[in-house]
């Protein structure tokens, strides 16, 4: 692929903002039968001091990434998910309340992309125009759904080192793969019930930065794209975020990569002929 202006490759920085919205999830999942307070903290420290922070790091850096919001976030958090779109960045759908499409009937799922659609429209006055599944899974009904949404693109699935496109019904959607060594939850999530375990893992941000920034020299030899898949309540803690701006620096060190939002990148690749 012949990237945008002669570029060698495209990077790409987006964020899942799910607040506390995931724990909520999570804590439902595990039978727990109240909202612990603790737990739900991890997620309020992304409208609280995460977000400013990795909007500030962006800012300095003059990138626009993608934000992909659940529309009760954008609900709750409604000034924060406004300082987004202010800022020039990309809002994407993330569900309504964070909700596993694969775990939800034909009806629930497309109740909670139109309740997305319409809580992040109501914010930003635009429909969003890509997808990214809630908890990384779709259902045998996703793509479909998203065609008669009129949606551009998703940004879940995980078997290509490009985007390409999906036929769905008559139409077309571009997928922007993920992968997990490229999520920031992997190696950093973690937190410990009062009843049940539940950890992923705290990294080192040393660790981390050698794998991010190895793979993304390796995307760049081979002119392809890299995605990074970030949480604020993650990535924007002090040191994670000093680490962020390393590999972004790092990034604009070579001079010809593109760095694009994922609208960007989806529009560039039907425009193009992309396979």
């Amino acid at each position: 692929m012949e990237w945008k202006d002669g570029a060698r490759c495209v990077v790409c920085f987006t964020f899942d903002y799910d607040a506390d919205t995931s724990w909520r999830n999570i804590l439902r999942r595990s039978n727990i039968e109240r909202d612990n307070p603790v737990v739900l903290s991890i997620g309020e420290y992304a409208p609280r001091a995460a977000l400013p922070r990795i909007l500030r790091l962006l800012e300095k850096h003059e990138i626009r990434a993608g934000f992909f919001v659940p529309g009760e976030v954008a609900d709750r958090f409604i000034d924060s998910v406004n300082t987004i779109h202010k800022a020039g960045h990309e809002i994407g759908h993330h569900g309504y309340a964070h909700t596993n499409p694969a775990l939800s009937t034909l009806e629930e799922e497309q109740k909670e992309l139109e309740k997305g659609s319409a809580a992040l429209k109501r914010i930003t006055g635009y429909q969003p125009v890509g997808y990214r599944a809630p908890a990384a899974d779709l259902s045998p009904h996703t793509y479909s759904l998203l065609a008669k949404q009129g949606l551009l693109y998703d940004s879940t699935m995980m078997n290509d080192d490009l985007p390409y496109m999906v036929d769905i019904e008559g139409k077309k959607i571009v997928e922007l793969p993920i992968r997990w060594m490229l999520d920031d939850w992997v190696h950093f999530g973690f937190n410990m019930f009062p009843s049940l375990p539940y950890q992923s893992g705290i990294s080192s941000q040393e660790k981390v930065y050698e794998i991010w920034s190895a793979e993304f020299e390796a995307v760049y030899e081979e002119g392809l794209y890299f995605m990074l898949t970030m949480h604020p309540q993650i990535m924007g803690v002090p040191s994670r975020s000093k680490m962020l701006d390393r590999l972004i620096e790092l990034v604009k060190s070579k001079g010809d990569v593109w760095i694009a939002t994922p609208r960007e990148i989806a529009e560039y690749w039907v425009e193009h002929g992309g396979y």
